[in-house]
């Protein structure tokens, strides 16, 4: 299997009003399958103050990426959007199993096109001690979950909105009644502190609370943006 055949998700998050310099980066690096997405960061002000944020509205990138193209973009994002000092957003990739087929030729196709252009100077990351946390609550949960991140001195999250489906299969095998409208908390963390992490959020909304929150933790294959201590998402 080639590099191109295990491809990535690359995630930056970064304050709203850097959207389009994201999106020019984007766009500029080739990355055809990328979504932008509204979302809130939870820090408090004192927090954001401390890493020298603007505000608590973020742009949060979604992009499906070849693993042989995630450096260099990394690379670009982390430079051009000065995340080498912390505080000014976070990029990082995750190990995906499996694209549509669709995707997957799209990638062939341009690794052909793009064949002399596969030498990527390495970016200096530090994944693989970290994971991301991700919660879904109902609506409304999301200051809970990140109180009980913060007890375990997790600094703060990104929140997006979203809309469960089937929720009336989803309630019948729970036994609860679940409302439709969800926030997804993602929060980063070093891995040996992901497991309190993940029990501290599920003591006070997990499925049983009134929050019904689910948890679960992705692999993070390198980022860049994070302080020695956690950082904010």
């Amino acid at each position: 299997m080639n590099e191109y055949e295990s491809p990535l998700l690359l995630i930056a998050v970064v304050d709203h009003n850097k959207h389009k310099r994201l999106e020019d980066i984007l766009i500029e690096k080739h990355v055809r399958f990328q979504y932008l997405i509204s979302a809130m960061g939870t820090a408090h002000s004192e927090v954001l103050k401390a890493f020298g944020l603007s505000g608590t509205e973020k742009t949060v990138g979604l992009c499906v990426i070849q693993r042989g193209k995630a450096r260099q973009v990394m690379t670009s994002v982390t430079e051009r959007l000065e995340m080498t000092s912390p505080g000014h957003g976070i990029v990082c990739t995750i190990p995906l199993s499996g694209v549509s087929k669709s995707i997957a030729r799209a990638f062939e196709a341009e690794n052909n096109e793009h064949a002399e252009d596969n030498h990527m100077e390495h970016s200096e990351t530090n994944g693989e001690k970290y994971e991301m946390v991700i919660a879904i609550t109902d609506n409304g949960y999301s200051e809970e979950v990140m109180d009980a991140a913060r007890s375990v001195q997790a600094r703060g999250g990104t929140v997006l909105h979203a809309r469960q489906t089937a929720v009336g299969d989803a309630a019948k095998f729970f036994g609860i009644a679940l409302q439709p409208d969800k926030e997804m908390i993602m929060i980063m963390i070093e891995k040996s502190r992901k497991l309190e992490l993940m029990q501290a959020i599920s003591k006070v909304c997990g499925m049983h609370t009134d929050a019904h929150g689910l948890v679960i933790a992705l692999p993070v294959e390198s980022c860049a943006g994070l302080a020695s201590a956690e950082s904010v998402l």
